[in-house]
């Protein structure tokens, strides 16, 4: 639980960061700014992981370490759709192999309750994520600093309170300044989310304009 004083914090520094996003969406209102300004999150995100781990104790995660890649993971719409355009990019049967993988994903998650779902991630490949440059900002701040935690079902991982603070005060304060302009941003499950954003061609272009893309999800 947070002190009072902590509580102050976190929600003066999400104010701060929904007036700044607001800022940009308020003028950037294409279809790939609006969706490229995401990043920013994500390199907030990153940054401050940087900063804590230079500062403090060492992450135990390494690469090859999937154990957070093994539950339900969500994005926001703008983070399905950055992720959409990187995979548009690829060779047709390399995308046609991770269509068909989102396919399984979403059948096998489909009706499970949000509690069970413990599949692995659909881009997750050799324990090494395939679309990490891209990953949703969820995913950029889970660490922890003991790897034997992680192993261990239901056990309380040992984390950063800074980390996840700062980085849920970014996440909050830049989702709120896209509905702000009336653009949704809301946590989706990610493998349904992609798979939708890859089939429908327009689904970039109605969210832009206000539609909720993702609201009824299958999982």
């Amino acid at each position: 639980m947070l002190s009072p004083e902590e509580h102050a914090e976190f929600l003066l520094a999400t104010e701060t960061v929904r007036r700044a996003a607001l800022r940009y969406l308020e003028v950037m209102r294409s279809v790939p700014h609006v969706i490229h300004f995401i990043a920013s999150l994500q390199r907030g995100v990153d940054s401050v992981a940087q900063t804590v781990a230079a500062g403090g104790p060492q992450f135990a995660c390494k690469a090859g370490c999937s154990h957070c890649c093994n539950v339900r993971v969500e994005a926001l719409e703008p983070e399905v759709f950055q992720i959409a355009r990187e995979l548009k990019k690829l060779p047709a049967e390399t995308l046609g192999e991770i269509t068909r993988r989102l396919q399984q994903h979403v059948a096998m998650v489909s009706g499970m309750p949000l509690a069970q779902q413990q599949s692995p991630c659909p881009f997750l490949e050799n324990h090494l994520c395939t679309i990490y440059s891209v990953r949703p900002a969820v995913c950029r701040k889970a660490h922890s600093f003991e790897v034997a935690k992680c192993e261990e079902a239901g056990a309380e991982i040992p984390q950063s309170l800074a980390l996840l603070l700062k980085a849920e005060a970014l996440m909050q304060g830049t989702a709120a300044a896209y509905r702000e302009v009336k653009l949704a941003a809301s946590g989706h499950e990610l493998g349904q989310a992609v798979l939708l954003a890859l089939a429908d061609a327009g689904a970039e272009s109605r969210w832009a304009l206000g539609e909720p893309i993702f609201d009824v999800d299958a999982c």
